[in-house]
């Protein structure tokens, strides 16, 4: 891929170093640090909440809407930068052209006027409004490898463990921004 992206071209003009390195950057934050983050933060959750655990073993069909809900509430990537093209009026708030933005993904997907109760783990909330992979142009080339290892590992887990609990004492360090996630979690896998 990467030379590939090195022919590559842009509106008539090669892609520029500055450009490739960003590009295979994200592909590998994407693939491994966000794949750890979003395996750690499923496993938490399901540990916590046995009622999920049981709903997935009655109906496997319904982990990969699951685990795009948990990575809703708890979001494996917080923020992402972005440059304006060109102004633009949000919400009241004026942007100038060329300005730098920090998009909070964790908090669109929390926003009480699209999703309620942001809390409350649903599988039947319209999954257009989950900004989890992103949308439009910056949508996750990355979605469809993530959800079928989410929903492997997913389905392997509970397979294999008859329960998962989060240990009394049990060590818990979240990640850190702008990714999410944690960088320790104890889990009995009993």
């Amino acid at each position: 891929m990467t030379t590939a992206l090195l022919r590559d071209s842009v509106d008539g003009r090669p892609l520029t170093d500055a450009e490739i390195v960003s590009i295979v950057r994200n592909w590998t934050v994407g693939e491994l640090g966000t794949i750890a983050a979003s395996i750690g933060i499923v496993v938490e959750f399901l540990a916590r909440r046995p009622d999920v655990v049981e709903l997935l073993r009655d109906d496997p069909g319904a982990t990969g809407t699951a685990t795009d809900e948990i990575l809703r509430i708890h979001a494996p990537l917080v923020a992402n930068r972005r440059g304006t093209r060109r102004s633009v009026t949000i919400r009241g708030r004026r942007i100038q052209e060329d300005e730098r933005v920090i998009v909070l993904w964790a908090s669109a997907n929390r926003d009480e006027r699209v999703f309620g109760d942001p809390d409350e783990f649903r599988l039947d909330r319209d999954p257009g409004d989950n900004l989890l992979y992103g949308r439009g142009i910056h949508d996750c080339p990355g979605a469809p490898l993530a959800r079928l290892e989410l929903r492997v590992v997913v389905e392997a887990l509970l397979a294999t463990f008859p329960a998962l609990a989060l240990p009394a004492g049990g060590r818990r360090e979240l990640g850190r921004y702008p990714g999410s996630g944690f960088s320790v979690l104890d889990v009995r896998l009993a």
